[in-house]
């Protein structure tokens, strides 16, 4: 039995290590801020230290992430003494992966509220979500960069961008319960989804080939891209006004379902785990598909000349509008309007606490996002606690996105009822943020009544 866990540990190390990593909510260091309410999000069944608990309207929770699994902006730009913008296409080149991307999450929570009755937790939260990523390739820009001789002579390079975008409302409530005299607490959350706009891209192969003899491209495509109220959305724009309830009412619904468990295995050992956002969405408004007639065509062109772009005299516009009426009328795209359903990205937290005192703790968690058939670990090592009645604190040390310097902190500060609190898990990445190749930061408000020290395990008992 120790000799599989041993083996499952290294090889979760591993992973962290050589997989390419995609992005979720993260959230790690506030899965263990035993002071925050917000913690439910990511464990229905975390409890914090108040019995009940309203966050400022509009101002409940405001989340943004941003990962990239290629290069660091530093490897793109740099400023030198004179303030000038300097370019570097090699060393950005000599950064990326053979598949690259950039996530950008945004969560907001207008409304988010919670109350303890007896042994049961009930909360409920509306907010609305963006979960964006897009993909693209090294061969691209090699061939922009090195251009289409040398090594990229006589080989298929393929473009293939990718873009994966859902914008949605969530509306939830959760509720969990202490069962085995207080030891162990179930909780689950249910959420219905209503969907804003989605760009989904299931295939976007585009195969270019430079012909040895005279240097001409042959290019087949394999492409299937959905689209859903895109076009509403373009007509009425991003409005940042008052929130539409009427949005609801729209056909693209969904669901999603977060389980939790905590388990209080010694006085002072407390275990957990979570599965969050196993859900979907079905888009029906407004659906466009573009998909490739015929994957085994093959078009050849001879119209694309680098020097257009890179020489002396560069006129790239007529080349690049060349290329595109090609693609256009060769590579024929096959438009169809058939509802299609997206899942969320689910996540799944692995954590265990030790209690020093009863405002004390030391924590380490075990993520793992799945997102398209891929799973993208993370470990982190955290200290929570409780420094006065006042500030309550947590420092985390993380492994994410083979990056091995990512450090969190998160506090909450209350004056009374009334809780500020902010968490970052790299807050490096905030402060050097030409090196960071992830920023996570959520802060919000919140008011909070009856709150108690968080005795050690579940039960107050030790």
């Amino acid at each position: 039995m120790r000799h599989r866990l041993g083996k499952g540990i290294l090889c979760f190390i591993v992973g962290l290590i050589c997989i390419p990593k995609g992005f979720a909510q993260l959230n790690l260091t506030m899965y263990n801020m035993h002071t925050l309410p917000q913690r439910v999000q990511v464990n229905p069944a975390q409890v914090s230290d108040s019995r009940f608990f309203i966050s400022m309207p509009g101002l409940a929770s405001i989340h943004l992430l941003y990962g990239n699994t290629g290069f660091k902006i530093k490897e793109l730009v740099s400023v030198d003494e004179s303030n000038r913008l300097n370019i570097h296409p090699i060393t950005f080149y000599n950064s990326l992966n053979k598949n690259n991307r950039i996530n950008v999450e945004t969560d907001w929570d207008l409304i988010n509220f919670g109350f303890k009755v007896r042994k049961s937790n009930f909360t409920v939260c509306l907010g609305e979500k963006v979960k964006s990523q897009v993909s693209f390739p090294k061969d691209f820009f090699g061939l922009l960069i090195i251009g289409n001789a040398g090594e990229n002579l006589g080989q298929d390079l393929n473009f293939n961008f990718g873009a994966d975008i859902m914008a949605y409302n969530d509306l939830n409530a959760s509720y969990s319960r202490s069962f085995l005299k207080d030891k162990l607490r179930l909780g689950v959350k249910g959420a219905y989804l209503n969907g804003i706009l989605n760009v989904n891209t299931e295939r976007s192969d585009l195969i270019f080939n430079t012909n040895q003899d005279d240097f001409h491209y042959t290019i087949r495509s394999d492409i299937k891209i959905n689209t859903s109220s895109i076009l509403d959305t373009i007509k009425k724009g991003f409005d940042a006004g008052p929130f539409d309830y009427n949005v609801f009412k729209g056909r693209n619904r969904g669901m999603a379902v977060s389980l939790g468990a905590t388990y209080q295995l010694r006085p002072k050992i407390v275990l957990s785990a979570s599965l969050v956002d196993l859900g979907y969405i079905n888009w029906n408004d407004n659906v466009q598909n573009y998909q490739t007639q015929d994957p085994t065509q093959k078009t050849e062109y001879y119209g694309l000349k680098l020097n257009d772009i890179f020489g002396e005299n560069p006129n790239p516009d007529s080349s690049f509008n060349a290329l595109l009426d090609t693609l256009k009328d060769k590579l024929k795209l096959v438009t169809t309007h058939e509802s299609f359903k997206t899942n969320l990205p689910a996540t799944l937290y692995l954590g265990g606490n030790f209690w020093i005192t009863k405002r004390h703790n030391v924590g380490v968690v075990l993520y793992g996002s799945y997102f398209r058939k891929k799973f993208n670990p993370a470990l982190t090592l955290s200290y929570n606690g409780k420094l006065t009645k006042i500030i309550g604190v947590s420092v985390s040390y993380s492994m994410i996105n083979k990056s091995f310097v990512n450090g969190g902190v998160g506090f909450t500060l209350n004056g009374g009822p009334f809780q500020y609190y902010a968490v970052a898990d790299n807050i490096l990445g905030i402060i050097k943020y030409r090196n960071a190749d992830i920023v996570d930061f959520r802060m919000g408000i919140n008011f909070t009544f009856l709150r108690k020290d968080k005795q050690a395990g579940l039960s107050g008992k030790k």
